[in-house]
Parts: structure tokens; C-alpha cells; sequence
């Protein structure tokens, strides 16, 4: 997979730096690289504004982190790596993993496969491996679900950074390090400070693939100094996207610092949004049910209902989103344009919320087949029975296709009628058949039926039955 290919990338851009830094550690360093320049010359303005001239291309001495935080903007989560020493933030909605922690079965599917995994496994387990930090990955569909598949994401590591180095020979060292990756091509490679500290900030594009075949990747690179570290920030996005996300890739490399030990302890990791940050679209007020840690909760005021996901869902209202956002997710255009066709008619206002769960592994298995949730409502009579009402239910089940109903049972949830069913559908023709399980929750309320189908690949079913009865029993009539 590219995401697999471009994150193999990043570890070996970490290993040509690291393997660059060494070198130059081990070299003597000439007599006129030892020394600073004449005071009788003008140094060489290698540095961007900000930076006196006095101080330019002289050899720095190892220098503290600054004590002041760094600004963070609104709705973001500050992530703190104990164990490297730095602390950065990303958007809320950002997927982040600590590679560190060993639990790289969470993102088998985002790095291709569990092939792929075992490989990083390996590489984790190396002294190398050591200075590898956090990854964060954004969750944007339009990406995610691309052909081919390749979100933004950002990857931070650490090497030592030896004495004696000049500005320029800095700059070197960066730019070897990118050629060290092939088809990579520098776009700029420059001297700067991110609040306080002196940086190196460098672009390139990286071509994955054949050519016209594979996909040109956008590299932002952040080389920070401190206290004899060189803290390597690595932002990789399409190239396509590299305007759109330039703000976002800014707001990351500014909110970055390093952090000693004693303040690394007392700060707690965020690797989720707020509690009571509602989905874009949806009304701020959240639903009246006891929600689980970090869930985000939806509501929606038109149809009258609320219920929560949990954080690293993804959520579109149906009647309110463009849908290019999900086109991805419905195969291609084709298919959007006549769910779009559906939105108009009468039928269609009766859909909801759509909610998908943003696991990498279904992300990357062909057929891509997600599990997700969409809530639709309709009318019931009022003279209707518990019995007509169930057998209703099971002849809408059945009515939708190749349909195998497996249960469906009359109870309660939060006090009211509710029936649930499971079901098993076949979707697709025979080349490119799937099965899909249906958790399928029918609430009955104020003469309206409130459909909750939740549908997942039948060896994530299990897995995901806890998150359904979660979600289940967050919902409540507005």
C-alpha cells in the first residue's frame, strides 16, 4: 500500500539521518569548520529573518529547550512523548498512535497489512528503532478512501546531534538525507529558529510508484535542535493537497517543543478529542445518555434524535454535506450522484447521520468495506400491534436484496419499544462478492420509527458488538 511505502519512507529518512549524523560525528572536522569566521568578513546569510548575522554559521553549543509554551489553536490536542522528550499538536480528529507502545496490531491495516507491521516490529526492536515517535494520521475520507489510499500523516523521531556542525554543513546533512530516499526531489532546504531554537525546514516531492502510474507525495521536513538533539519532524501529504494543508502543516511544526523530563511527567498525553466536542454539522447539545470516555456525541435536530460515536468515527449528515466527502466511501462518483438522486425524493429526507468507523484494516482490504452506521426514521399508524410492528420489521430486512434474517426480537431500550435484529446480506456480483453483517435496532416514538443499521464484514462483527450496544444505548428521542 502507499500509506506502508511512504511510512517505510520516513523510517528510512530517519536512518539516512541519523546514519548522516554519525558520520559527521565521526569525522574531524577541518580547522576552518572548527572555527568561527573573521570578524574582519561579514558571515554568509544563510539564516531566515529573525536570526542576528552575528550568529550565523557558527558551531552551536548544546542550548536549552525554551520554558514557555508554545501556542496551541483551539479544538486541537497536544500529544506529549515522555519517553523522546517533545510534546506537538494536531487537530482533534487526528488518529494518534505512540509506536513505541509495542501495539502496532492497531494500525496493521494502515501500514498494508500485517506483513508490513512485522517488518516495523522488527525495526522497533533495533537501537534505531528507539528514536522513532509518535504517529498521527488524518482521518480524512477523501483521502482515506482515494484510489489509492493515502491520508496525511505526521511521524516524529530523535537522533543525537554532534558538536562542531556549521549551519551549512546542517543543511548538507538534510539534504543528503532526503537523496538518501531515490525518488525524492528537493524543493528547499532552509535555515530558520521555531520558537527559539535553530531549524532547518525543508519540502520535497517523492514520487511512490511507476511513472503515471503511482502517486507523487509531498514531504515537509522540520529538523529541530536542542540539547544536542535533533528532533526530525516528517509531514507527508499529496502532492495535490500540499496548498490546502499548508495552514495545518504550520500550525503542527509551530506547536512543537521539546520537553524536559520533569515536565514530560506532570503533562498527560491527549490522544483524543474533548469530551464534549460535537461533530461538525451536528447541534452542540449533547445526548441526555451516560456517554463512554472520549465518545463524541451527535445530534440531530431534523430528524429528532441523538447518540454517540466513538472518537475516531467519522460522521456526515446525509441532507448537509457535500458528498464528494464520501464518494470514497461509496466507490466513485456514480454511486454519490444517485444517492444524491435519493436525497431528493421523499424517501431520501428520512435518512440521518452516517457514521463510519475509520479502522485502518477495512480501510485497506479489497473490497473496501467499512463498518458503519446510518440512522433513518418513518411514519407508523397508531393502531399498530407489537406483532404487526415485528412483522413489519422483518419483511423491510428482507425486502432489501439477497437478505438472510438471522434474529429479530421484541424488548426495550432507554424505556423504549425497540426491536432488534441481526441479519446477513450479500452485496456485489460473483467476481467481487461480500457478505456483510447488519446490527439492526428499530425504536419506536412518537408514531415514528427511528432505524439504527450498523453494518460491518462478518469477522469484525464479534469484535465490534460491545462499540454496538454502546452506540445503541446512547441514543435518545429528542
Amino acid at each position: 500500500m502507499y500509506s506502508s511505502r511512504l511510512l517505510a519512507v520516513t523510517m528510512a529518512l530517519v536512518i539516512a539521518m541519523a546514519a548522516t549524523l554519525r558520520q559527521a560525528s565521526a569525522q574531524e572536522l577541518s580547522p576552518s569548520t572548527q572555527t568561527e569566521p573573521a570578524t574582519a568578513s561579514a558571515p554568509a546569510p544563510t539564516w531566515l529573518a529573525g536570526v542576528p548575522a552575528s550568529v550565523a554559521n557558527r558551531s552551536y553549543s548544546p542550548r536549552p529547550a525554551p520554558a514557555a509554551t508554545t501556542a496551541i489553536p483551539p479544538g486541537w490536542k497536544e500529544l506529549v512523548d515522555e519517553s523522546l522528550g517533545y510534546s506537538l499538536a494536531v487537530p482533534a480528529n487526528w488518529l494518534t498512535f505512540d509506536l513505541q507502545s509495542g501495539d502496532l496490531d492497531r494500525i496493521a491495516g494502515l501500514l498494508g497489512g500485517r506483513a508490513a507491521s512485522q517488518q516495523l516490529r522488527q525495526y522497533m526492536a533495533t537501537p534505531a528503532g528507539e528514536n522513532l515517535g509518535l504517529l498521527a494520521v488524518d482521518p480524512d475520507p477523501s483521502e482515506l478512501f482515494a484510489r489509492p489510499p493515502f491520508p496525511t500523516f505526521l511521524n516524529v523521531s530523535v537522533a543525537h546531534f554532534p558538536d562542531g556542525v556549521t549551519d551549512e554543513q546542517w543543511v548538507a546533512l538534510v539534504e543528503e538525507s532526503i537523496t538518501a530516499l531515490g525518488e525524492a526531489r528537493i524543493e528547499s532546504a532552509r535555515l530558520g529558529t521555531l520558537n527559539e531554537l535553530p531549524v532547518v525546514r525543508a519540502a520535497a516531492v517523492y514520487q511512490l510508484g511507476a511513472q503515471g502510474a503511482g502517486l507523487t507525495a509531498h514531504l515537509d521536513i522540520t529538523i529541530v535542535r536542542a540539547d544536542q538533539a535533533a528532533y526530525t519532524l516528517v509531514i507527508a501529504t499529496r502532492l495535490s493537497n500540499a496548498l490546502a494543508k499548508r495552514i495545518v502543516i504550520h500550525q503542527i511544526v509551530q506547536s512543537f517543543r521539546p520537553v524536559p523530563s520533569e515536565q514530560a511527567a506532570v503533562a498527560e498525553p491527549a490522544q483524543t478529542p474533548a469530551e464534549d466536542e460535537a461533530q461538525p454539522g451536528s447541534s452542540t447539545s449533547a445526548p441526555a445518555a451516560s456517554l463512554p470516555r472520549f465518545w463524541i456525541p451527535i445530534v440531530d435536530a431534523r430528524l429528532g434524535y441523538s447518540l454517540a460515536v466513538p472518537f475516531n468515527w467519522l460522521a456526515f449528515d446525509l441532507q448537509a454535506e457535500n458528498l464528494d466527502q464520501v464518494t470514497g466511501l461509496l466507490g466513485d462518483e456514480t454511486a454519490a450522484q444517485q444517492l444524491q438522486a435519493f436525497l431528493d425524493t421523499p424517501e431520501g429526507e428520512k435518512l440521518g447521520v452516517f457514521a463510519v468507523q475509520s479502522d485502518p484494516e477495512s480501510m485497506y482490504t479489497v473490497p473496501i468495506f467499512p463498518s458503519f452506521l446510518i440512522v433513518s426514521t418513518a411514519p407508523l399508524p397508531d393502531d399498530l400491534t407489537d406483532e404487526e410492528w415485528l412483522a413489519l420489521t422483518k419483511k423491510s430486512i428482507s425486502s432489501w436484496g439477497d437478505t438472510q434474517l438471522i434474529t429479530a426480537e421484541m424488548g426495550t431500550s432507554n424505556r423504549l419499544p425497540a426491536i432488534r435484529a441481526a441479519a446477513v446480506i450479500r452485496l456485489g456480483d460473483q467476481s467481487h462478492l461480500l457478505t456483510a453483517h447488519l446490527e439492526i435496532t428499530v425504536l419506536r416514538a412518537n408514531h415514528t420509527a427511528y432505524l439504527l443499521t450498523i453494518a460491518a464484514r462478518p469477522d469484525a462483527a464479534a469484535a465490534n458488538q460491545p462499540v454496538i450496544e454502546q452506540i445503541v444505548d446512547s441514543f435518545r428521542v429528542e
